[in-house]
This record gives C-alpha cells, structure tokens and sequence, in this order.
C-alpha cells in the first residue's frame, strides 16, 4: 500500500514490490498472476479495514448526524495510524483511469462505499429524520463527497492534524458551535 499511495501503480515496480515485501519477484507470481491483481488485493484490503471500522462505528448510534459525526470521528482515527490510507485511496481513481486493467478489478470492491452511505441515509428516511422533499440520492453523495474531500486533504498534505482540525470544524458545525450570532454568541 505504502508503494502505491507513494508511486501510483504505474511507478510500483513488481522488484520494488518484493524487496519491500521480502519476497522474490517470482515469489510475489506465486501469489498473484499480475500487478493489477496484487494493486486490487491492496485496494481490498484497505477498503476492508476501512469500512470495518465505519461500520463499528456507526452501529451504536441512533440518527444521522451522531451516525455521521462517529464515522468522522473514524476517519480521523484511521488516519492518525496509518496517513498513507488516504493517500493510497484518493490514487486509486486516477489509476484507473490511466490503466484499464485495474477496472474491472476494482469496481465490485467500491459498490461497499456506495452501500454503505445509502444504507445510512435510507435508515435515516425511515425513521423521519429527512424533509420529505430532500434527494435522498443527493444526501447519499454528500456525505461520501465530505469523506473523500477529508481523504484528498489527507492525501495532499500529508498532515494527519489538518485532517483532525477539519474533522472538529465540521463536528462544531453540526453541533452549532463553529457560528457565532450577531451578538456573538454560539448559534
């Protein structure tokens, strides 16, 4: 992962694959028939741990927002332990774009994503948390487009405390305290 998110798929080399790794080139073959099939293990992987942990997260709570705020909360953590997560996530997209081969691999893989923000957003119109007159699908896109950005911005910075700082800004957001009224007082 460390490789990808650093060179992309392009840059990794299947020798520098086996020397991070330990292994042969041909041990690596032994494993996987390509670099296209390790990059989507990796990707599996990733996404796997990730959504694990925003599945943990969201179980307990009782509305979107608290659901929400958890998994940012989430993302947060993931992180601080290991900054390369993003970085290795936001490059995906571009990588394939660039190579072909990793499509087809990797679209089944990100089909969790999408289930994932629209079972949340379809259990909060379930139980009437949701203008009747909202997008659902809008709602859905939203939440996933907040979390991208906070990964881009990880991935781009390299600074797990801009993430953190974000995170909290939209978490006072939601709580009403990042505003102040005319008369400067939360609100």
């Amino acid at each position: 992962m460390q490789l990808f998110a650093q060179r992309g798929y392009e840059g990794t080399t299947n020798r520098a694959i086996a020397d991070r790794s330990g292994l042969t080139g041909a041990a690596i073959y032994h494993y996987f028939d390509s670099k296209a099939e390790l990059y989507a293990a990796v990707y599996e992987a990733v996404f796997a741990r990730v959504f694990d942990e925003l599945e943990r997260a969201v179980a307990c709570q009782p509305t979107l927002v608290a659901q929400y705020a958890a998994l940012l909360n989430a993302t947060d953590r993931l992180n601080r332990d290991d900054p390369t997560g993003p970085a290795f996530v936001v490059g995906v997209a571009g990588d394939a774009q660039r190579h072909p081969e990793l499509t087809n691999l990797i679209r089944p893989l990100q089909r969790r994503n999408n289930v994932f923000f629209r079972r949340l957003v379809s259990a909060a119109a379930e139980r009437g948390e949701l203008s009747p007159d909202v997008d659902v699908r809008a709602v859905e896109d939203l939440l996933n487009a907040v979390v991208s950005g906070l990964s881009r911005l990880s991935a781009i910075t390299g600074d797990a405390r801009r993430h953190a700082a974000a995170v909290d800004a939209l978490q006072r957001f939601f709580a009403g305290t990042l505003l102040v009224t005319p008369t400067g007082r939360p609100g």
